[in-house]
């Protein structure tokens, strides 16, 4: 692998087809603006509407129906809005179904954002998650089947499979655990390049989970030892939740696992200024996928005010995999430069912008 799981070569001469899946709720509000900026600043792109959720039900019968999936697979990648619930098919179809394997949350506070630390300007690094694997997708069953489990009688604990209650099942695979390993090491290059200290963090419970934790810190130890231009260091999952807060400056490329990755990522957003602000991009050998992290947002749908900056970010992740490096250092920009003039600001930064105006500011810098 290298740094091209980043990026996509696209066939010379022929436009890029991108399918975009608006989603549920509120989201819709923040995707289609931004599909315009996207096709202004690219006016070659292609994008193709792949209907989901309750519109394709009326429409289809089903919330994930044929021929949306037949668009997103001739497509080149898939824009995303969110999910409240009737859109998740297309969501995991993209996911486990597309092998789209590291999930990348990039984190960082821009003068303007409403973060509710003292020090925001530390916090600049990226998260690499497993985006296949751990806990996801849910693996559950009744406590009395792990009697059938010859593992479970060496555990310290045996579990009480005379109880009423459930178990769930977490998967880790040296294969994907090697892949997401080497996804932050590329990553980490990439960013040393740009001037950063290529530095690998691990968090993982390694003195708990020996199997699991304990195997893909050995996994992430020994991929970051060939890259002998970058640094490593490793902490347990709860002290780097700790570290995140108190001393952000210290981290670049943190590795995590699914779970973990999920949970820091959201916290790491809030400290920034909130999860209307956290793009994300899925990778995979052959596909990507593009979303902002917040949800759907249901108690803002049609009111025209929920925060569209992690769905243009987004956007912005996305021009950088097709290789439109510059269009997105310009949306990247423009962006930044609403927030620094402090006019034209969303409601959840202090501002009274609609999403449209907030849109509209971006799209005059550009």
């Amino acid at each position: 692998m290298s740094a091209a799981i980043f990026r996509r070569e696209l066939v010379q001469d022929e436009p890029a087809l991108i399918c975009v899946v608006a989603g549920d709720d509120a989201a819709p509000e923040v995707v289609w603006p931004t599909v315009e900026v996207l096709q202004r600043l690219v006016p070659e792109l292609r994008f193709v509407r792949g209907s989901s959720g309750r519109e394709a039900e009326e429409r289809y019968g089903a919330a994930f129906p044929q021929e949306t999936q037949e668009l997103i697979d001739r497509a080149v990648c898939t824009l995303f809005g969110a999910s409240g619930g009737p859109s998740r098919p297309v969501l995991w179809y993209l996911r486990w179904g597309k092998d789209t394997r590291v999930n990348i949350r990039p984190v960082r506070w821009q003068p303007g954002y409403r973060s509710p630390m003292r020090e925001p300007e530390h916090f600049d690094f990226v998260i690499v998650r497993d985006n296949l694997e751990g806990m996801y997708p849910p693996r559950e069953g009744d406590l009395a089947e792990l009697a059938a489990l010859a593992s479970s009688r060496t555990w310290w604990q045996p579990p009480p499979v005379d109880r009423q209650g459930a178990y769930a099942v977490r998967i880790c695979t040296d294969e994907q655990m090697a892949y997401v390993a080497q996804a932050a090491c590329e990553l980490a290059l990439e960013r040393k390049a740009q001037g950063y200290p290529g530095r690998v963090t691990l968090g993982a419970k390694y003195s708990i989970q020996p199997r699991t934790d304990g195997r893909f810190r050995e996994i992430v130890r020994e991929t970051v030892r060939r890259y002998g231009e970058l640094e490593y260091q490793e902490f347990l999952i709860d002290d780097l939740a700790r570290r995140m807060v108190a001393v952000p400056e210290s981290l670049d490329v943190v590795v995590l696992s699914n779970e973990h990755g999920d949970i820091l990522a959201d916290m790491a957003a809030g400290c920034i200024g909130g999860l209307g602000l956290a793009p994300s991009g899925c990778y995979g050998p052959a596909y990507a996928y593009f979303e902002p992290v917040h949800g759907s947002a249901p108690d803002l749908a049609g009111k025209g005010v929920i925060n569209p900056t992690a769905m243009l970010l987004s956007g912005a992740m996305l021009l950088d995999y097709l290789g439109y490096g510059e269009q997105a250092r310009r949306l990247r920009e423009a962006v930044a430069e609403v927030y620094r003039r402090g006019q034209v600001l969303p409601p959840d930064q202090g501002g009274r912008a609609t999403t449209e105006e907030f849109v509209a500011a971006v799209g005059q810098l550009l």
